[in-house]
């Protein structure tokens, strides 16, 4: 199978270079993006019943390990099951978007597409969580402000 995000190491060297963005965040934090084909996670539409897919669709997740953000690719397991904080859902030109960007300023290729809504975002846990978790940078960094005005 061909992986749909391409040569992790890339990946890799991007977020070894934002390494300062992660280095609030708890051991374990996890965000993941998914190829909106064959995910089942469609616009518009409820995710609520979404269960694991037996599908090969592949997940590229990013965990913090305490010195910085690992990537890895793994086996989509579905919605319910994805073991992340925050799951970014990209169409297949999103995803080449961030691969031609790899080089350069991908988070802010990411802000523009979900801004486009070529990659859809959901949030796994809550405000307070998020914030405990060192999240805030990232979000801030991709136009994601969750905290409001108000702390």
């Amino acid at each position: 199978m061909t992986s749909t995000f391409g040569d992790l190491a890339p990946w890799q060297a991007m977020l070894d270079r934002c390494r300062e963005l992660f280095s609030e965040m708890i051991p374990g934090s996890a965000v993941a993006f998914v190829p909106r084909s064959g995910s089942g996670i469609q616009p518009g539409k409820h995710v609520a019943g979404l269960v694991g897919s037996a599908s090969e669709v592949e997940m590229m997740k990013w965990v913090t390990d305490g010195g910085g953000m690992q990537a890895s690719l793994l086996r989509y397991p579905g919605f319910a099951d994805a073991k992340v904080d925050l799951l970014f859902v990209a169409d297949d030109d999103a995803i080449a978007t961030m691969q031609s960007a790899l080089g350069g300023d991908t988070l802010s290729a990411i802000k523009r597409l979900i801004r486009q809504g070529s990659i859809m975002f959901f949030v796994l846990r809550n405000k307070f969580e998020l914030q405990d978790a060192g999240y805030e940078e990232f979000l801030d960094t991709l136009g994601l402000a969750f905290l409001g005005a108000c702390r």
